[in-house]
């Protein structure tokens, strides 16, 4: 199980059931610890749905009180081709 985080200004930007398409950054310790990445990803707001977690923060940081689970669905190039 992997542990993300995302950072958001409103808890409904965060809709359970559709694909989205969301910067992450993982919560896994090591050197890649906080490494963020653009993913598109399903969420669940039970726990044990998906298999990895969501940790929500609000755009100053603060800690939201609601947990998603989280299937990272592929990764999403943010760069065109031709530049990587």
């Amino acid at each position: 199980m992997s542990q993300w985080e995302v950072y958001v200004a409103d808890l409904s930007e965060l809709p359970e059931g559709r694909d989205l398409e969301l910067t992450i950054r993982t919560l896994e310790p090591g050197i890649h610890k906080y490494t963020y990445k653009r993913a598109k990803v399903r969420l669940s707001k039970t726990l044990d749905e998906l298999p990895d977690q969501l940790q929500v923060r609000f755009g100053r940081g603060q800690l939201a009180p609601q947990r998603y689970s989280i299937r990272v669905i592929e990764e999403v190039q943010r760069l065109p081709a031709k530049y990587q």
